[in-house]
């Protein structure tokens, strides 16, 4: 036997086919075994021994259902039976479930039998996802129903299972108090809050088991680290010893877990089993190549291939389930499976809506799917019933992950696991065949374990006191009762606590050694629980501020500055990353340095890497021995044939290029050839890895001054470019001395990756929530706040914070193999890790993909024509496959095909058609195109032709340009225009202006006439300078053919930036390509159009630039009738969108037209939210398909009506009355789903209607299901078409929401019945378009250009056709494009702040700025109509308008806008710009309302004649300096009466203001409630009324209190009831605007949003407005900023404010929450100390703090409070004179630990 074959003998014995886990199943060392060590469980029950254990019910009703136990029930079951700890390991199917649950089902049933099952929960289920714990719910409740039914006694208790996630109710919550469910199924962040709650920890003192699942998801994050933390908390909360049952399919290793388990448990003598399941499942398991030529074909190809394997393995079984590694690919796979006819698919990922993936789960469980693509939201154990393959593309990178998505196939008792893996390349196959044989051989991926987070513990400890204080040792012993923490330092836990206490978060009383909630941390913690964190999102920002999109942070963290990335096709380069922003600037030409896949996918696992170093290493050896690496594939690891030829060719190909592969004691360093060193680092040890190594050598070269310019990873490796070589042999003594760490420290602290995560860690840690209550904070406010706290944190005295301390553990538990890392220096130091290095010309194939990275997405771009002499051959035959990039084409079959592009004219016609194209025509020419095309005809026939073409006035003479080249010239009519533009700028400064743009015209012009004789001339103006430029080039490529950009310079006078911006945006726009065609030194430009016919296109394509035009004068036709714009273009969605389509339209009409009878609202193409016309509805529903609607949907629909629309509020009346009172909570949210859902569907659509009295417009349910008729699809769609084409086969996949296949069916039909005719035009590449007969006639004649110029909104029917091509041209963000006809030429950066315009920017060319100025007055004029009259503008064209040319300046002044006189140069049009101080403003206000101490009355008589209404005594002590009487007598004696002011509050008021504000409301009382109030007319004394009809006084209450509410009745000082009259023939808008009057002049500044706090719902916005606009025009209010720090546009009175610096300074108080004048700081109040409503310390005319207090027992009692920390002391003392004014002490913990934190300073 030879040496080779002696090597394959030796692996065969090492490998096997089938599944075997060969983890011992019993203790096997020889050293003594500790009691309570876990144990691994060795007896098998027997089925008779088993059956016997369970009770008579218990045991028929299994033998009923199963044959016989698993394998895991024999083994757990006896465990858990003799009341031992178990930690169940069994694969996928086995039945682990049940296992866990059968014999506590046996204790309940017996009990229930017994009569002694206690209302307690007995058993908690905690589940990682709540998708999860809703099927365990429901796989519990059958069997137990199906035991009572059956087999247990009548008689017998109840057993209930309960649910409570985060989506249960507030009600269902308070039912559980009242009655507990025995089995309660929850989550970790549930299980952590019920936990916390006094009133839930009752009801768990009875608990006896614990069950965790899918344990192996939740131990190694700090999700598992939380639940450690809240297992601790259970087990110090209840007395009796708690059984622990753990479940996972799959996870190493068992014993730490087994231990995690139970570590907290008080019960310390019970051992932890370990039932771990081996050797009896087997799987179907193979890699398929989806081609034979697999190592040859393209990676974009190889996708394509593999989708069509997907379809044949899908239509080959019933069910298969498809996983993706990302969710960007699980898209792509279902669109492309979906494109070529695979029925019954769906995708499934997080990403989506929680409703969409959860109808794709019933119908996979019904078996309506044959297929689900899912990317890891399918991988639990969520029940979707049977499914028959699982197909796995690309790896997976984990073993743990790739063996929980197999066993999702046969997943049930007896099952077998059948899966197919489909490699996405040659190192994806690598990687494939290392993890199928790591599956088969049985290793197993190892957890790794978070310990001691201090962020997760900051969160806990803050949890712990919401309910009780603790004392710090006591807690500190708690904690350390958890697994994660039992070694955590007692310092770092004080250092937590503390830096709690700094942060507000909790109290800490040292003295007392106990600490205590604090502020609102309550509200923080129940809003912010949880440790998973977001990922933040980062605005990408040009240097002039232009934003162009949004990266996510998970990208960002791998930047570095001097990367070039690629956004929306456009590639930039960074300068500069912060915390909320990358800066960027555009570059063409420049390859991506950061790969665009780095991101979603997890790094590759230890042990999965450890397998392909052996396999490699393997191969290594037999290929040094001569052997064929095949068989080893083919023998050991039982590859097929294709399989292993192709993994033999690809390390072939790998040994050819180097004799050494990367195993466990080598990796390879190759240094590229080239001027920039560059080195690619191939170590196979996983992404983690290569990040800890990869920052590693950049810190250490820029430790050595070598700047690191690009660094990127991949799992084999990673790539670095450094300004300057390093000597690699010096790596091993840099590392040596252990100093490797804290070099890797100093170079991690200043990434983005370690931002990211010190953003998560204090958002974990509560530092920085991300919501307080409901509102939640912006992405850009967080990012700010944790930029703010990390300066703060790195300043520290000590430069350790505890925060950035965590962050870079996590970072090391996370992102970076640091353990790998630490392992391969010490490895490298005793010489048993080599590096090897080299210079190669290319990477070696191990290293490739890293390399070839960097090249993908560049192919549609400038840079791809100058791969051809930069790249390596094989580098481009792996990125394009066949297709081929055009060089070196034969320069006479380009010279004829432009030759024969224009014919030689025969007629005047022809000769236009000729000037078209060749520039300026005059006798003696020597223009090459006329040389040629004229060479045969006489001079008196060119004569003649162009005498009949000046009679007609289709061609112009220019002159008075001041260019030789130009004046005294013939051109066409069009090119006139364009070349007398360009004419003149060549002679007004054109050449010397990187922007022809930025020079205003409006004061150029040239001379232009069609006569011959000399006369008729006529002076022009200029015409779009940039746009005659662009004309000009692709005229002359047109004509001319390719040119280099040399060529163009030498023929345009104008600078090379210019002309390369426009070569640019014209590449951008695909009209131009770059390439070699004539020679291959410079790369030429050409039309596209052109390229595509010369290299042998062969559809007649079409200039995209003439659909765009089509479709603009389509769009834009203007109609008399709005409702006709909205019939052509089907739908509308916002007012603006009717603007320039509309004669005479403004804003204003808006609403007419929404309130039509005619309209209607709904979710109509594509689900968007649009208006649309009744008529349109069967031609919208003819574009949608029939969707399901579930049973609740069907119910609710039976309930709209056909011949009337209806309220929400009447829906939802009838849809509950079939629910109980115990069910109501239920029946509102299935609800709300059935009605989310019909509209979603389209079964119902609103119409608006005005209603008095309401702020806003009735929106009422107008049913479409079976009211209108659906239109045939087929005709629809003709339709469809027809409105709106030309149109993208892409834009109607995007609008008509049936299936791909279907659509293309109907299109083809459509096409051969010449309804539609199906048009061509490049974009790059061949893109159809479908348009009527009619359309395509109109676009074969060259169209005059409509070059108006208009202000749109990117959601605009014109421009969201386009919005890639416009965001090319303007960059991506938020603002309103400004076209000149379908150019976009600026934006806007506009935005509706509260009740003002803020323009952030206005961009615009210069020679636009005439046309701009009538278009934005235009569009300002029009807010108007919304109230919106005050805009405020920040800079024009990145300037500020002081810094802007004389133009600028001039056009600003003439729309209206003046300076502000603040320091950020703002500018306003329409209100003042006075400004004063806040305080000054508050002195004000508070002298009027008599607070103020020269001011205040002098006793409680006076003030109340003073009050409309007053709520209660401490709100009317306020106004009055001696206050002897309460509120009581006061109400007595002035004969006040009590009721519901407009605010819905109970107030004291006059008989006569009660009837004002019913005059206001003009509500009726409800009808059956007349007799009650014809009852008191006469007779106000309720015990009369009590008497006649025998109510008790709760009766009567509940009866009267509608009346009450309403303002009908009001109760007057005696006790009696009252009815409130209307006088006579009132007006109530006369009424209304009396008391807005009335109410606006008691406030010397307010704004909008103020007033409508302040007069509550009775008045619409539209109201309060008019009034303020009245007043305002009446000199009586000015407008403006008035207060200093305003964000909203304030109205005041201008004396009031003048007067109010003449006041003395305002004294210190404290205004109650009753006092009128809070509704105008409850926006304050709110933003500033976190309290809706709370009474308001006031110090030095400024709030300083806000407390809560119950004031039962004539006491202060303050249960909360919030306080500026510099001013505590002030706020105390305040309080305590506002506590003594009203004779009532302040009391409570509150107040004692703010004395006592007072007294200590």
């Amino acid at each position: 036997m030879g040496l080779i074959d002696r090597e394959l003998v030796n692996y065969r014995s090492l490998m096997h086919m089938v599944i075997s886990w060969t983890v011992p199943t019993e203790a096997t060392s020889m050293e003594e075994v500790i009691v309570n060590e876990p144990q691994y469980a060795s007896k098998v029950a027997e089925t008779d021994e088993l059956l016997e254990s369970l009770c008579q019910p218990v045991r028929d009703w299994f033998k009923s259902k199963f044959p016989d136990f698993t394998d895991p029930q024999k083994l757990a079951i006896p465990v858990l039976q003799n009341g031992g700890h178990l930690l169940l390991c069994s694969p996928t199917g086995s039945g682990k479930t049940l296992t866990a649950f059968l014999s506590i089902i046996d204790d309940l049933v017996k009990r229930a039998m017994n009569g002694n099952l206690s209302k307690t929960v007995q058993c908690v289920y905690i589940s990682p996802i709540k998708a999860l714990a809703n099927d365990i719910q429901k796989n519990l409740i059958e069997p137990l129903r199906e035991i009572k039914e059956g087999f247990l006694p009548s008689g017998s208790q109840n057993i209930v299972v309960g649910l409570r996630t985060g989506d249960t109710s507030q009600s269902e919550r308070q039912k559980m108090l009242k009655n507990p469910p025995h089995i309660l199924i929850t989550t970790p962040e549930s299980l952590a809050l019920a936990i916390g709650s006094s009133r839930f920890r009752p009801i768990l003192q009875d608990l006896r088991y614990l069950i965790v699942d899918e344990m192996h998801s939740l131990v190694p994050t700090k999700r598992g680290t939380h639940l450690a933390l809240t297992l601790a908390h259970l087990d110090h909360s209840i007395s009796k010893p708690v059984q622990r049952i753990g479940i996972s399919a799959t996870m190493e290793p068992l014993k730490t877990v087994a231990e995690f388990l139970v570590s907290s448990d008080s019960n310390s003598n019970v051992p932890v089993t370990i039932a771990h399941i081996s050797g009896s499942r087997r799987l179907d398991l193979d890699i398929l190549l989806p081609t034979d030529r697999f190592n040859n074909t393209a990676m974009k190809d190889i996708l394509d291939r593999n989708v069509e394997v997907i379809k044949e393995l899908i239509n080959a079984h019933n069910t298969t389930l498809v996983f993706a590694n990302t969710r960007r690919m699980t898209e792509v796979l279902v669109q492309k499976l979906r494109a070529i006819h695979v029925e019954g698919i769906e995708g499934h990922h997080g990403s989506m809506d929680k409703k969409i993936r959860l109808d794709v789960e019933q119908k996979l469980k019904r078996g309506e799917l044959r297929a689900v693509v899912s990317s890891s939201s399918l991988e639990m154990g969520i029940d979707i019933g049977s499914v028959d393959m699982v197909i796995q593309v690309g790896s997976p990178g984990s073993i743990a992950t790739a063996l929980q998505r197999i066993g999702r196939a046969g997943h049930h008792v007896g099952g077998v696991p059948r899966a197919r893996l489909l490699p996405t390349g040659t190192h994806d196959l690598l990687e494939l065949v290392a993890l199928q044989n790591s599956i088969l051989s049985g290793k197993m991926d190892q957890l790794s374990f978070p310990e001691k987070c201090l962020d997760v513990l900051a969160q806990y400890l803050i949890g712990l006191v919401i309910q009780e204080d603790w004392d710090i040792d006591e807690a500190f012993e708690l904690v350390t009762m958890a697994w994660p923490y039992r070694d955590l330092d007692y310092d770092d836990f004080i250092e937590v606590l503390d830096m709690l206490h700094e942060e507000r978060r909790v109290w800490v009383d040292w003295e007392e050694n106990s600490y205590s909630k604090r502020g609102y941390s309550r509200m923080i913690y129940y809003t912010n629980i949880g440790t998973i964190s977001p990922d933040n999102n980062y605005l990408v920002f040009t240097q002039d501020g232009t934003l162009v999109g949004q990266l996510s942070g998970s990208f960002v963290q791998n930047l570095r500055t001097g990367d070039v990335f690629l956004l929306g096709g456009q590639t930039y380069r960074v300068h500069a990353i912060n915390s909320t922003r990358v800066n960027v600037s555009p570059v063409t030409g420049h390859r991506p340095t950061v790969p665009s896949w780095t991101g979603e996918s997890m790094s590759r696992t230890r042990e999965l890497s450890e397998s392909v170093l052996q396999v490699l290493k393997q191969v290594g050896r037999i290929v040094r021995m001569g052997g064929n690496p095949r068989t080893l594939f083919k023998d050991v690891y039982g590859l097929s044939n294709k399989v292993s030829d192709s993994l033999g060719i690809f390390l072939e190909e790998h040994f050819d290029e180097t004799f050494l592969v990367p195993h466990s004691g080598r990796i390879l360093v190759e240094q590229l050839e080239g001027n920039i060193p560059t080195y690619v680092v191939t170590t196979c040890r996983g992404r983690a890895f290569n990040m800890a190594l990869g920052y590693l050598f950049a810190a250490l070269a820029e430790a050595d001054e070598i700047n690191v310019n690009e660094i990127s990873f991949d799992e084999n490796g990673f790539l670095i470019k450094l300004t300057k070589e390093v000597n690699i042999g010096k790596v091993s003594e840099l590392v040596s001395n252990g100093q490797s760490r804290s070099i890797l420290r100093k170079f991690l602290i200043d990434s983005q990756l370690f931002q990211k995560r010190f953003r998560a860690v204090s958002s974990r840690s509560m530092i920085i929530p991300r919501r307080i209550g409901a509102e939640e904070v912006s992405a850009q406010q967080f990012q700010q706040k944790s930029e703010a706290l990390l300066r703060k944190h790195r300043q520290m005295e000590s430069g350790d914070s505890l925060l950035i301390r965590e962050t870079e553990n996590e970072i090391y538990h996370s992102d970076l193999d640091i353990v790998g890392l630490d392992d391969f220096i010490s490895r490298m130091s005793s010489g048993e890790v080599h590096m090897v290095h080299s210079r190669v010309k290319l990477p070696s194939p191990l290293g490739m993909n890293l390399y070839i990275s960097s090249f993908e997405d560049l192919l549609t771009m400038r840079a791809r024509a100058f791969l051809v002499k930069d790249i390596d051959p094989e580098i481009l035959r792996r990125l394009l496959g066949r297709r081929s990039l055009q060089t070196d084409l034969d320069p006479e079959r380009i010279d004829k095909y432009y030759f024969d592009k224009v014919g030689t004219p025969d007629s005047p016609e022809g000769l236009r058609r000729l000037m078209d194209m060749g520039g300026g025509l005059v006798e003696g020419t020597d223009h090459p195109l006329y040389s040629e095309k004229l060479a045969g005809i006489s001079q008196e026939t060119i004569q003649s032709w162009m005498k009949s073409l000046s009679d007609e006035g289709r061609i112009l003479r220019v002159s008075g340009t001041g260019s030789e080249q130009i004046d005294g010239k013939w051109f066409s009519k069009n090119m006139a225009l364009v070349h007398g533009t360009l004419g003149v700028l060549s002679t007004e400064g054109g050449p010397d202006l990187d922007n022809v743009r930025n020079l205003y015209t409006g004061n150029l012009s040239f001379q232009v006439t069609p006569s011959f004789d000399d006369s008729g001339w006529n002076d022009v103006g200029l015409s779009d300078p940039h746009e005659c430029l662009r004309v000009k080039i692709l005229d002359m490529l047109g004509a001319e053919g390719p040119m280099t950009l040399d060529v163009l310079l030498d023929r345009l006078p104008f600078p090379k930036g210019q002309i390369e911006s426009i070569l640019h945006e014209l590449e951008v726009r695909n009209l131009l390509a770059v390439g070699f065609y004539k020679q291959t030194k410079e790369g030429e430009y050409i039309l596209r159009i052109d390229e595509y016919r010369i290299t042998g296109g062969t559809e007649s394509v079409v200039e995209s630039r003439r659909i765009q035009n089509m479709l603009l004068d389509k769009s834009f036709h203007v109609r008399e009738d709005p409702l006709e714009v909205m019939r052509n273009h089907i739908m509308l969605s916002k007012q603006e969108e009717m603007l320039y389509r509309a004669y005479d339209y403004r804003f204003g009409d808006w609403s007419d037209i929404k309130h039509d009878t005619d309209v209607l609202m709904g979710r109509l193409l594509n689900n968007r939210i649009g208006y649309t016309l009744k008529s349109e509805i069967p031609l919208i529903l003819g574009l949608r398909p029939e969707m399901w609607r579930g049973e609740n949907e069907e119910k609710l629909l039976t309930l709209v009506p056909h011949d009337r629309n209806i309220e929400r509020k009447e829906l939802e009346v009838e849809f509950l009355r079939s629910y109980s009172k115990d069910d109501k909570e239920k029946g509102k949210r299935e609800f709300r789903n059935a009605v989310n859902n019909i509209d979603r569907l389209l079964c119902v659509a609103k119409q608006y209607q005005v209603v008095p009295n309401r702020k806003r417009s009735l929106s009422l349910f107008h049913r479409i299901i079976d009211a209108y008729e659906p239109m045939n699809f087929k005709d629809a769609l003709e339709i469809f078409v027809n409105r709106l084409g030309p149109i993208r086969l892409y834009t109607i996949r995007n609008n008509v929401t049936r299936p791909v296949e279907e659509i293309a069916d109907t299109l083809k039909e459509l096409e051969d019945e010449g309804k539609i005719v199906r048009i061509v035009t490049l974009q790059p590449d061949p893109i159809e378009y479908y348009s009527s007969p009619s359309d395509s006639d109109r676009l074969q004649v060259r169209p005059e250009e409509d070059r108006s110029l208009r202000i749109l909104t990117q959601s605009d029917p014109y421009c969201s056709r386009f919005i890639q091509e416009i965001r090319f041209v303007l960059r991506d963000g938020w603002y309103r494009p400004v076209f000149k006809g379908i150019d976009p030429i600026g934006r806007i950066l506009m935005f509706k702040v509260n009740d003002y315009l803020e323009i952030k920017d206005v961009q615009i060319p210069h020679a636009y700025l005439d046309e701009f100025s009538v278009e934005f007055e235009r569009l300002l004029e029009n807010f108007k109509d919304q109230l919106i009259d005050v805009a405020v503008l920040h800079q024009f064209n990145a300037l500020k308008i002081p810094d802007s040319p004389p133009e600028i300046q001039e056009l600003v002044a003439r729309l209206g806008f003046k300076p502000m006189n603040d320091e950020r140069m703002r500018y306003i049009r329409g209100g003042v710009v006075e400004t004063r101080q806040n305080h000054i403003v508050h002195r004000s206000l508070f002298h009027i309302h008599n607070l103020h101490q020269s001011s205040r009355k002098e006793n409680e008589v006076s003030a109340i004649r003073e009050m409309d209404e007053v709520r209660d005594t401490i709100a009317l002590r306020g106004r009055c300096e001696v206050m002897r009487a309460d509120l009581d007598a006061m109400a007595a004696s002035n004969q006040l009466h009590q009721g519901t002011n407009l605010r819905r509050h109970l107030v004291w008021a006059t008989f006569e203001h009660f009837q004002r504000l019913l005059m206001i409301r003009n509500m009726p009382a409800e009808e059956e409630l007349w007799d009650v109030m014809d009852a008191f007319i006469e007779n106000t004394d309720p015990r009369a009324y009590m008497e006649r009809f025998a109510l008790k006084r709760s009766e009567f209450r509940k009866l009267i209190q509608p009346l009450l509410r309403s303002g009908h009745m009001v109760q007057d000082y005696r006790g009696g009831f009252k009815v409130v009259p209307t006088k006579p023939d009132y007006d109530v808008w006369d009424e209304k605007k009396a008391y807005l009057r009335d109410s606006i002049m008691q406030y010397p500044v307010v704004s909008m949003k103020q007033m409508e706090r302040i007069v509550g719902a009775s008045f619409k916005p539209e109201e309060i407005a008019q009034v303020l606009h009245e007043m305002e025009e009446s000199k009586e209010l000015v407008k403006g900023f008035l207060t200093d720090d305003s964000l909203h546009i304030q109205w005041g009175q201008r004396e009031l404010i003048e007067k109010a610096d003449k006041i003395e300074p305002m004294r210190d108080f404290v205004l109650p929450p009753s006092d009128p004048l809070l509704p105008y700081f409850s926006g304050l109040l709110r933003e500033r100390f976190g309290f809706g409503s709370a009474y308001m310390v006031f110090h030095q005319e400024e709030p300083i703090a806000a407390f809560k207090a119950n004031t039962r027992n004539e006491v202060f009692d303050v249960t909360d409070m919030n306080c500026d920390p510099e001013k505590e002391k002030q706020a105390l003392r305040v309080m305590k004179e506002f506590a003594w004014e009203h004779n009532m002490p302040l009391v409570g913990k509150v107040i004692e630990r703010l004395r006592a934190r007072i007294s200590r300073q």
